[in-house]
């Protein structure tokens, strides 16, 4: 499907980027792509702006936490099973639960209690009846269960932290979350932190890590980045064009089919953190070719003549985490309804046959 662009809008800096260009498309160009609908829009130009930055980038640190007594403790499967009875799962991914990885291991779980200091809050000390539990379990296509458990924070927002990446969940009326989150790191761990200054860890091993190409797109605020991976030559809208309309489930993943996309994060009224992850099978592939990856933002009523500040995560097969940091100088409202996208903001995945 034909690709149609009119003339850029806004410009964008990338630190650690500063070649990466993008482009300005029309509501008119969004419905050929994503539906029936068909209009003509001029040629596109690319710009990128001089590395000028305003503020401080919420991803590129993480506020350090005093935890107290950490306990690691093994966890029998049973147990972990009978902490959440019936757990509401937001934004999982499609098939996670009854595929299983050819490199995945029998390993067993790592449940890491941790309190913190709360003097900020007013309070003198986390009481026994106010503590926090976070199990970690592996999953397939390097993916990981987490259940959190929180009694005496029952409809609390929460930040999940794990190597760099961030989001914010909010617990149920029981106290308690139960997600799946992509791993980064082969000993991924996990940590959720309360406004009200407690914490829980958990730790796992990840051994299928290095089959996997991984890529994150994490921003704060209103507005979605949007992942686009158009697999060896496809086109928007056709089969091999992965996106948050088309994710695919992560069987496919695991039995070296193609990639899959999954969304983190929830969106709520003042500073929520989200995420998109789009993973690619490269150790197992039967195809083999290119990846051609790109990141879209939408022009809303919510984002227009405002900056977005996010982060680009990226790990190939295992290896070195590479990180950027990304700030978007989004376009006036007169151009809602208009995508802007960034073309090299992340690496194309280049896959061998296996």
């Amino acid at each position: 499907m034909a690709r149609l662009k009119n003339t850029i809008l806004a410009g964008a800096t990338l630190f650690a980027a500063l070649g990466t260009g993008f482009v300005m498309q029309s509501s008119p160009v969004a419905e050929l792509r994503y539906g029936p609908q068909a209009s003509q829009a001029k040629e596109a130009q690319t710009h990128t702006s001089d590395p000028v930055y305003s503020g401080v980038n919420p991803f590129s640190g993480i506020t350090a936490l005093e935890l107290t007594s950490i306990a690691y403790t093994s966890a029998p499967a049973m147990q972990l099973q009978t902490m959440a009875a019936e757990p509401v799962m937001p934004r999982l991914a499609p098939g996670l639960l009854d595929v299983e990885d050819h490199k995945r291991d029998d390993l067993s779980e790592a449940l890491v209690l941790a309190s913190a200091s709360v003097a900020a809050s007013g309070l003198d000390a986390v009481t026994s009846d106010c503590h926090a539990t976070l199990v970690a379990r592996p999953m397939a296509a390097a993916m990981v269960d987490l259940t959190l458990s929180a009694p005496c924070e029952a409809g609390a927002r929460v930040t999940l932290h794990h190597n760099g990446m961030m989001i914010t969940e909010e617990m149920d009326e029981a106290g308690v979350l139960a997600v799946q989150l992509p791993a980064l790191s082969q000993t991924a761990v996990y940590m959720a932190a309360f406004d009200s200054g407690l914490t829980a860890m958990a730790k796992t091993e990840i051994t299928s890590l290095d089959i996997y190409d991984r890529v994150v797109v994490q921003w704060q605020g209103p507005g979605e980045m949007q992942i686009h991976a158009l697999e060896f030559g496809a086109n928007y809208g056709d089969a091999g064009h992965v996106c948050s309309q088309a994710p695919r489930d992560m069987e496919q993943a695991a039995l070296g089919k193609g990639g899959f996309m999954t969304e983190h994060g929830r969106a709520m009224p003042d500073q929520d953190l989200r995420a998109q992850v789009y993973t690619f099978p490269s150790g197992t592939s039967a195809q083999s070719g290119d990846i051609v990856l790109s990141v879209e933002t939408e022009v809303t009523a919510q984002t227009c003549g405002r900056l977005m500040e996010g982060q680009a995560l990226q790990i190939m097969g295992g290896g070195a985490l590479s990180v950027k940091d990304l700030t978007i100088d989004i376009p006036g409202c007169d151009a809602t309804g208009g995508f802007l996208v960034l073309k090299n903001l992340l690496q194309d995945l280049k896959i061998a046959r296996n």
